[in-house]
């Protein structure tokens, strides 16, 4: 959340004030985020590595792509209006869609194509819907600049990943004892 304030703050406009409204949204981003990195092939259980993190942050910013452009799309033909509770839910169709889709080609399981969905839900859900970038560069620059921010946030992650499973793995040694462990 903070990377995305400061993100925010430098591109378009402070919202420091209104960054705390976030925290509950993030949490649960954060939840099904963890999941579907659980889910997908080279699941977070030891030495996740840089790459594949960074991988996978680039995978979580480019399930929001199609939802995107379809705000481009809508917002260019001029179909976009004051009652946009379509749009909203075709958006959240099209991300969970999307992620869904990806988790399955990529796992072939499809309780990881949940968790992916779910994740780009979540995501979508906590940057409050797609980027309008249509509306100026600035916005753009937001939505290109939220990819660094998955990137980062997915270097955390999988460095968490590990941390978690060695401790779980030498605890589990301790308790089990390292003959049969």
């Amino acid at each position: 959340m903070a990377l995305f304030g400061a993100i925010h703050a430098a591109i378009i406009v402070p919202i420091w004030t209104r960054l705390s409204g976030g925290i509950p949204f993030a949490v649960g981003a954060g939840l099904a985020i963890g999941w579907a990195f659980f889910e997908l092939p080279g699941q977070a259980r030891l030495n996740v590595g840089v790459m594949r993190a960074l991988a996978f942050g680039f995978l979580l910013w480019a399930t929001l792509i199609p939802m995107t452009l379809f705000g481009v799309i809508v917002r260019a033909t001029g179909i976009h209006g004051q009652d946009d509770t379509w749009e909203v839910v075709l958006e959240l169709v099209l991300t969970f869609g999307t992620g869904a889709a990806t988790g399955r080609l990529i796992s072939g399981r499809w309780r990881a194509a949940l968790a992916l969905g779910a994740a780009s839900v979540a995501l979508t859900l906590t940057q409050a819907g797609p980027i309008p970038v249509m509306n100026s560069g600035r916005a753009a620059s937001l939505f290109g600049a939220l990819a660094a921010v998955y990137l980062v946030c997915m270097i955390a992650l999988g460095f968490i990943a590990s941390v978690v499973s060695t401790l779980l793995r030498t605890s589990a040694q301790q308790i089990v004892g390292p003959e049969r462990g």
